[in-house]
């Protein structure tokens, strides 16, 4: 009964596999950043990944080029939060006014806003041509 039981497992794992690989791009996506970013997969939006350098796009072979998957994710506000370029918020130590680095916290300054909520509400990934 035990192997019957391995024999179904290994179905299942083949399937979570195929189906991995023959799922539109959105579907995979939103399942990955909706788990990376503990957001609801409703809220991940995602593009088609363009075929144009596809090995089996006409004309069949090598393209040259890819495509690369770049993610913005985004607070209840609207205010980005997370993902690429996205900048870091803290509160200066001695005022305690808000502040914000765009270089990954190398250098700091002085932000009009108050500090944004972090809690990611919204991802959007699209993809850019490399």
């Amino acid at each position: 009964m035990a192997q019957s039981d391995d024999g179904a497992a290994v179905y299942f794992l083949f399937g979570l596999v195929a189906l991995w690989f023959f799922a539109p791009d959105s579907w995979t996506n939103a399942l990955w950043y909706g788990v990376k970013y503990q957001v609801g997969f409703d809220k991940v939006q995602t593009s088609t990944k363009p075929k144009d350098c596809d090995f089996m796009h006409a004309p069949l072979g090598d393209k040259g080029c890819s495509y690369k998957a770049h993610v913005k994710a985004y607070n209840a506000s609207g205010a980005l939060v997370s993902g690429e370029d996205a900048p870091k918020y803290g509160r200066d130590s001695k005022t305690g006014s808000s502040i914000i680095s765009y270089n990954d916290g190398k250098t700091w300054d002085w932000y009009a806003g108050d500090v944004p909520d972090p809690k990611v509400a919204s991802v959007v990934v699209f993809w850019l041509k490399e």
